[in-house]
């Protein structure tokens, strides 16, 4: 399936996130929109002392991720937001999803946390701290970890695996253990996008989507934002019934961006859900 199947529509009317700063309002409003279709909303602020001191005892990650150039410090914003919303413990054990070569687990493992990296690139099975799996059906025992986290990654869920995701972690973490994801991308409408010289399956895009055609410079073959609506009614609404869920707005972004001149947040929207049961 090509874009050209559902139209020309462009990226660049549609997502707000390659514009953060000049779109404020609109994200408030969106958090006002997500409350109203029933998903419960904390609004939040960032300490941006508290996150920099936070950086200088991450040197690894901020290296890292040096070659994301305006999104160095978005990347390790959503790294600090699942690590302070996890509050990991030595001992526990952390599954970090769609991780690649994502140091993160390495860092973790530390600092006595008992850390993997999961991802479809790896080969299949547990091989150290890497596994190699499919996120919605991953092959390990029921109540194998006390956090699962996402990084710039659940977007990337094609078709159903979005929902079929949180079957999964209620049936991955142990009780009282939490998934927790970022960013979470809410937009005016739902939609995915793809590039115009990739071909996607029948069945990638739900049909309630609109399909859009990349114009940034990004070669992402699939990438899904939701409406507040949809993400209601899609995710939250059909949360596995011992997992209690919320989203997360952080209301000074601006003020981030500020602090670290050139930088780019788009990190407004993080969700986290705990195993209740």
């Amino acid at each position: 399936m090509k874009p050209t199947d559902r139209g020309k529509n462009l990226q660049s009317v549609y997502d707000h996130t390659k514009n953060p700063r000049g779109n404020l309002d609109f994200y408030a409003d969106c958090a006002k929109r997500l409350a109203q279709a029933g998903v419960p909303v904390d609004h939040s602020r960032i300490d941006l002392q508290l996150f920099s001191d936070w950086l200088e005892r991450h040197p690894g990650l901020w290296a890292h991720y040096k070659s994301s150039g305006t999104a160095q410090i978005q990347k390790c914003l959503e790294h600090y937001l699942t690590a302070s919303l996890c509050d990991l413990k030595p001992g526990q054990r952390m599954v970090d999803i769609a991780a690649a070569n994502s140091p993160w687990a390495v860092i973790l493992r530390e600092k006595g946390i008992n850390a993997y990296r999961l991802d479809l690139g790896f080969p299949e099975g547990v091989h150290g701290i890497d596994i190699g799996a499919d996120a919605t059906h991953t092959g390990l025992p029921d109540g194998f970890a006390d956090a699962l986290t996402l990084h710039c990654a659940f977007e990337c869920l094609e078709g159903d695996a979005d929902v079929r995701l949180f079957r999964e972690a209620d049936r991955l973490l142990a009780s009282g253990g939490m998934i927790a994801l970022t960013p979470l991308y809410i937009d005016d409408i739902h939609f995915v996008m793809t590039c115009p010289e990739l071909t996607l399956s029948e069945h990638a895009v739900e049909p309630e989507a609109m399909l859009l055609w990349r114009d940034d410079p990004w070669k992402v073959p699939f990438s899904r934002h939701y409406s507040p609506e949809s993400f209601g009614r899609r995710i939250y609404d059909r949360l596995p019934p011992g997992m209690k869920g919320r989203v997360i707005f952080l209301e000074n972004l601006e003020e981030a961006m500020t602090h670290w001149q050139n930088q780019v947040l788009y990190a407004f929207f993080t969700f986290v859900a705990i195993k209740t049961s």
